[in-house]
């Protein structure tokens, strides 16, 4: 009877545990740049009211990276709390018929979250590959059989619901899948286009409209919020929209609510888009127990008219250098705001965050002890977040779109090649061969990352420090505390002046 009891006490503490964890709702912008919300540039042309009011209980985060200045990467880092260039992907990103990159032996944060009593579902842009079903005469990665369930895609790795499209809204196939089955089979395929509406040419399903791409993924998301309002368990919601990333298509309410064209109007829909899943939790009572992240995946694209942007006042990457792929501040830092109704008021955070740090940092809220091989690159926040102490983060590590890695402490700023490590100036051999082999740069002092430092010698032992620090990182496959872990392959990377001091 006295084991029945002490049972029963224990069943009813753990339902009362998990019916104080909050929801947690992550929005994952694609392709957005620091400089683009107003709440992090005074001067930006674009007003984003609601993204701003997000703030107002929340905690702006204004040192804050993705660990790739690339889309693939850096939504592998987020999802398992480790650095990407960890893995096979050494430069660029997946398509939309790449195999799982997220390998079955790695745990993942809705695996953590749906073991801990949460429900689980993504919502929006997966492009982390999965293995789509092929017929037996299928010659090539697109001959895809479309009527057969995809195998090792988010169902797989923790989520109890996906609805969304395989990769970027510009790569094809150009599906809707439904946990592991396409909507609707493909009757139909999309030109090629060029410039803001730029499509990749592909196959495309017959309830698949590019344009309604972004409303489809907010309707699709309310509903889902909407279920969890009587659910017993607590939710967690990983919203990858696929905006503001090309093609640059804002619905007619939007068009000319900017003066710097369709870029500031598609980013204006996602500010509405963002209000429409603030009033919904409101209206069901859910607002004061979820914990709403608004962030980017990494810098905004150059492609997307920049430099017209740039003659206009507006600066996507605000003070910072560079765009999506460079190594520079502006191809990784983002924007990123963390809200919980009643537990914050309108804070700014400077510490060093990394998108691998909500792994560890969730963990924490619910009293998860991660495992030997789980998360080695996140950091918890969660001390932030409760209130009760800081990040114990003194440094992070990121990579450009070709896979050049740099270290960041702080102050510094250490980059492993001579260049940008992506589309922007310089990356030319010609113009490469004539610069130093690294970079330093004193981000305190310089920001904006206009002059190199790496020969000056004042900074001699600090560059042989985070040299060896990140020897250290690629050599023991983790950079937290912990026991050694392996890599998914060689300790070989481009940037191989690591290795050679």
């Amino acid at each position: 009877m006295n084991k029945l009891i002490t049972l029963s006490s224990a069943i009813l503490a753990t339902a009362a545990v998990k019916a104080q964890s909050p929801n947690v709702i992550l929005i994952l912008a694609d392709d957005l740049g620091y400089g683009d919300i107003s709440a992090f540039n005074p001067e930006s042309k674009i007003h984003t009211p609601n993204i701003d009011n997000l703030t107002q209980d929340g905690i702006i985060f204004t040192d804050a990276h993705s660990s790739s200045a690339l889309s693939t990467p850096s939504r592998y880092s987020i999802l398992t709390g480790r650095y990407p260039w960890r893995t096979k992907l050494k430069e660029g990103v997946l398509d939309g018929y790449s195999p799982a990159m997220i390998t079955p032996d790695r745990r993942t944060i809705a695996q953590m979250f749906s073991e801990n009593g949460y429900n689980t579902a993504c919502i929006g842009k997966w492009h982390l590959g999965w293995d789509w079903g092929y017929p037996q005469n299928a010659k090539n990665k697109k001959d895809v059989d479309f009527s057969l369930p995809i195998k090792n895609g988010p169902t797989d790795r923790g989520f109890d619901y996906f609805y969304g499209i395989p990769s970027s809204l510009d790569i094809a196939p150009y599906v809707y899948v439904k946990n592991n089955m396409v909507t609707a089979l493909p009757d139909h395929t999309i030109a090629p286009q060029k410039g803001l509406g730029l499509m990749h040419g592909g196959v495309a399903g017959a309830d698949f409209d590019p344009q309604d791409c972004l409303p489809n993924t907010i309707r699709h998301s309310i509903d889902y919020i909407d279920k969890q309002r009587n659910s017993e368990k607590p939710f967690f919601l990983y919203l990858p929209i696929t905006a503001p990333h090309t093609p640059v298509l804002p619905s007619d309410k939007y068009k000319g609510k900017t003066t710097i064209g369709a870029y500031g109007d598609f980013v204006v829909m996602i500010d509405d888009m963002i209000q429409q899943i603030v009033e919904t939790l409101k209206k069901n009572d859910q607002l004061e127990n979820t914990i709403i992240i608004f962030t980017s995946d990494n810098g905004c694209a150059p492609y997307v008219g920049v430099k017209e942007m740039e003659k206009q006042g507006h600066f996507p990457s605000y003070i910072y250098r560079g765009y999506k792929t460079d190594i520079y501040e502006g191809g990784h830092r983002i924007p990123l705001i963390i809200s919980w109704k009643g537990k914050f008021t309108n804070e700014t955070n400077n510490s060093l965050v990394s998108l691998t740090d909500f792994y560890a940092t969730f963990a924490q809220m619910v009293n998860y002890k991660l495992k030997d091989e789980e998360a080695v690159d996140s950091y918890s926040i969660w001390p932030v977040l409760s209130k009760k102490g800081t990040s114990i983060r003194k440094d992070l590590v990121y990579e450009s779109g070709k896979g050049y890695l740099s270290l960041r402490t702080p102050q510094l700023k250490l980059v492993f090649n001579g260049g940008s490590g992506g589309w922007g100036y310089p990356n030319k051999p010609a113009v490469l061969a004539k610069l130093p082999k690294m970079q330093l740069f004193n981000l305190e002092a310089d920001p904006s990352e206009k002059k190199n430092l790496i020969d000056n010698k004042r900074y001699k032992k600090e560059v042989k420090k985070m040299t060896q620090t990140i020897r250290k990182y690629v050599e023991e496959g983790r950079s937290t505390p912990g026991k050694k872990t392996t890599n998914d392959t060689e300790s070989i990377w481009k940037q191989i002046n690591i290795f050679m001091q």
